[in-house]
């Protein structure tokens, strides 16, 4: 029988609109930080909908199974980066559940998790100690992240100096190579060049064969359907499909009004 790795349940979230008058106290913060649902695992909630508000997300449902990659599609403001910020326990919901069953690994965007006044070496053992794992762990990992990245010459360096395809390689190579269960992907093989793109996908390929769980969000249909087991597809915050890969490039394009 296969595990569930990740499991979400009516996942909601709105955002205010040019709405000044609402603003939590900062009481308020800390209560929801505390009562949050976005733990490993954790229980619904909800609160009532702010005044001049969006819904981000709405009504979110699906589950995937450990060692298996889910490809999350949608246009832009679809809610993807939304949706992996909640699993990446970033944001919290505004209801409903998510629950994450082990450690959690985020690439989400250039310099998430990452001090700029520290080294790519310093940064791998913070990447590291930020889901859990030991200083001995990370150092046990610690030459093939940099081998893979391709930063060795500056990995005692500041990563403010790196140069954004720097930035980035090492940022995927922590999230690939950290011995996290679930690894969040959005958008990051847009940067880079092709060689590189290449070996982030089979990387890929190869953390789901390991029996890792891998969200991965891209506007590339091709490394979609390369790489991805199945596919959610978001649409004004809403899934309109869940399942088949095909079926869900198919559903996309006619989202975008290019059904072929």
């Amino acid at each position: 029988m296969s595990k569930v790795a990740l499991s979400v349940s009516r996942l909601g979230k709105w955002y205010a609109v040019n709405d000044l008058r609402y603003r939590r106290s900062l009481s308020e913060l800390i209560v929801q930080l505390f009562a949050s649902p976005f733990r490993r695992k954790g229980v619904g909630a909800s609160m009532h909908q702010a005044p001049n508000s969006i819904w981000a997300l709405r009504d979110i449902t699906f589950e995937v199974e450990a060692g298996k990659v889910l490809g999350v599609i949608g246009r832009n403001g679809s809610g993807k980066s939304t949706l992996l910020r909640i699993l990446a326990r970033i944001t919290a919901p505004t209801e409903g559940m998510a629950e994450l069953r082990g450690r959690v690994g985020a690439l989400l965007e250039v310099g998430t998790g990452f001090h700029p006044d520290l080294s790519g070496r310093e940064n791998i053992l913070l990447n590291g100690t930020m889901i859990g794992m030991t200083p001995r762990e990370v150092r046990r990992r610690e030459g093939e992240i940099i081998e893979f990245s391709e930063c060795a010459d500056f990995i005692d360096t500041p990563v403010r100096h790196y140069s954004s395809g720097m930035f980035m390689r090492l940022a995927f190579a922590v999230a690939a190579h950290l011995e996290a269960e679930i690894m969040l992907v959005d958008e990051v093989l847009a940067v880079g060049d092709e060689g590189f793109q290449e070996k982030c996908k089979a990387k890929i390929r190869e953390t789901a064969l390991n029996g890792r769980t891998v969200l991965f969000t891209s506007h590339d249909m091709d490394s979609i359907k390369r790489i991805c087991h199945s596919c959610l597809v978001l649409d004004h915050g809403k899934a309109v499909h869940v399942g088949d890969v095909d079926e869900g490039i198919r559903t996309y394009k006619k989202i975008c009004g290019n059904p072929l």
